[in-house]
């Protein structure tokens, strides 16, 4: 009777296992879903991303767990569905509202949406709970770096950097946001903050190139050198770090090695007016005019900027070819904004002035005075041509016009004694 009821007890076991058996009591999904999960997982690792959503295709979302949500929503995630990715992210976030990594992922993809508003909530709500989670520091300082609201940056990688000393990463963003920042006593801490990351990270491209540009516009140049030295040997065809060297070695005089690095900078992005204008510059210093001639003819041709004309017909009046000098200098002011022609003009005038060409460096000069009035280059020069010219009543009214225009000028008191002096003089002609 005994081995009867004990039977029959098994059976009834077997039969209603939500009533008998405590493990199927529990209010959970059921046990395949953790096999089911762990396929996900292995999936997802794999990279297999739609074979990991696959899987859960006839599981009502309801019925997912946090974990399930969370795992489906990173396969969305590298597939670029955000949208449904921050549907899953936020499901998981409901069921484990303090799982600070599901409200990271959830912050992340809300940033990726341009949701930023969102995506800063959830940071600052991990951040509350952990002062010192350095995901959610890191990731809400770059936020606020890309919205150039650096100084709030500068509080986030302070902390990140306190904390780890081998971050050259935000010791980097530091840095970067002490130089944006609208305070300029950040400008020498920036700098040691960039060289720390450097120091611990000696392949970090934009932690060099960032130091390199603020020493070259301290004027440090041999420190700048060194340092696109160091971005040339990680990058050596990279046209735009060799250049830069190049400008270093220009601003140090070293004329003849600028133009080496400039000619290898041009031969690896042909495209670019300003490497041919640097280099027309050093071979002019270099007395090499015909060179730079050919150099600024490159330029020309690639940007019609009017600076790069004015540099060919500089070159070209050191070539003594007046009119090809001239004529590039007519082209500057042909591609040149108004405020800016009248200097183009001085120099016309100064060309033709030299070679004593008196009528065409007067036209020159009259032209300067269109553009600017008050050009006292011109008007006094006008002055000395008309004279040159036996026009003594011109000359006379351009050397009053000199006085008038330099009134309470102390840099032009010489001219204004000259201009004095020599209407005394005309005066008796």
């Amino acid at each position: 009777m005994k081995k009867y009821l004990l039977s029959m007890l098994i059976l009834i076991m077997f039969l209603t296992p939500a009533v008998f058996n405590p493990m199927f009591a529990q209010p959970v999904r059921p046990a395949s879903n953790d096999s089911l999960l762990s396929v996900c997982k292995l999936k997802y690792n794999e990279g297999s991303y739609r074979e990991s959503l696959a899987l859960y295709s006839s599981v009502p979302s309801e019925k997912l767990s946090s974990e399930e949500s969370f795992y489906l929503g990173l396969s969305c995630n590298n597939l670029r569905d955000l949208y449904k990715a921050s549907q899953y992210f936020r499901k998981a976030v409901e069921l484990a509202p303090g799982h600070n990594g599901y409200k990271i992922q959830l912050a992340r993809t809300l940033s990726q949406m341009g949701r930023i508003n969102e995506a800063v909530q959830n940071y600052n709500a991990v951040i509350e709970r952990d002062s010192n989670n350095v995901t959610a520091l890191s990731d809400l300082g770059m936020i606020y770096f890309e919205m150039r609201e650096y100084q709030k940056a500068v509080i986030l990688y302070k902390k990140l950097v306190l904390m780890n000393d081998d971050d050259f990463l935000s010791s980097y963003y530091l840095g970067s946001s002490m130089l944006l920042s609208a305070d300029p006593g950040n400008a020498e801490t920036a700098l040691k903050h960039l060289e720390h990351s450097i120091a611990v990270n000696q392949e970090y491209l934009p932690a060099i190139t960032l130091l390199a540009a603020s020493k070259f516009n301290l004027q440090k140049y041999y420190e700048a050198n060194a340092l696109y030295g160091m971005a040339i040997k990680l990058q050596p065809k990279n046209a735009e770090f060799i250049f830069k060297s190049g400008k270093c070695l220009e601003r140090l005089k070293f004329f003849a090695e600028s133009s080496l690095l400039y000619n290898k900078a041009a031969a690896l992005d042909s495209n670019q007016a300003d490497y041919y204008d640097h280099l027309g510059f050093v071979y002019f210093n270099m007395g090499k005019y015909d060179s730079a001639a050919a150099a600024y003819r490159k330029a020309v041709s690639i940007d019609d900027n009017p600076v790069y004309f004015t540099n060919l017909g500089f070159t070209y009046a050191k070539m003594d070819s007046v009119e090809r000098s001239v004529e590039s200098f007519e082209k500057a002011v042909s591609h040149m904004q108004a405020d800016k022609i009248s200097t183009v003009y001085n120099q016309i005038g100064a060309l033709h002035y030299s070679r004593k060409n008196y009528k065409d460096a007067a036209s020159a000069y009259e032209k300067a005075l269109i553009y600017y009035p008050e050009n006292i280059d011109a008007q006094f020069y006008l002055g000395m041509i008309q004279e040159k010219m036996m026009d003594w009543k011109k000359a006379r009214e351009a050397y009053r016009k000199v006085i008038r225009l330099a009134e309470g000028d102390s840099t032009q008191q010489e001219r204004i004694d000259y201009s004095k002096k020599k209407i005394a003089e005309l005066k008796k002609k």
